[in-house]
């Protein structure tokens, strides 16, 4: 009832109809997954000893790129569960087996 054109049939103009074009399939890209890792090995070489070490996470960033977290796991008196948290990181290369730190330095406290 509210929605009810008053424009008498006559005056109605049609809109002329339209052709749509024929739809091209895109072949997706095949994207091969990044084998590239850094071993466990010298992960744990890098880090150096990490007190409640809990687990270092590497993850490819881009190229030749990878983000290293180092995790740690604390138990306190006053707590149920245990504390996680990522007490250091490193932006790093890896190049023909070595690991280039290339983490920048910030300067705390100004």
């Amino acid at each position: 009832m509210y929605n009810r054109d008053i424009t008498p049939l006559t005056r109605r103009k049609e809109m002329p109809a339209t052709k749509r074009k024929p739809k091209t399939k895109v072949e997706r890209e095949k994207v091969s997954p990044i084998k590239e890792t850094i071993p466990d090995e010298q992960l744990r070489e890098f880090v150096g000893k990490v007190p409640n070490l809990l687990k270092i996470d590497s993850c490819h960033v881009h190229t030749d790129k990878f983000r290293i977290n180092v995790w740690t796991e604390e138990f306190k008196d006053e707590r149920v569960v245990p504390t996680f948290s990522i007490v250091k990181s490193y932006y790093v290369k890896y190049e023909d087996g070595v690991i280039y730190d290339e983490t920048i330095v910030t300067k705390k406290g100004n």
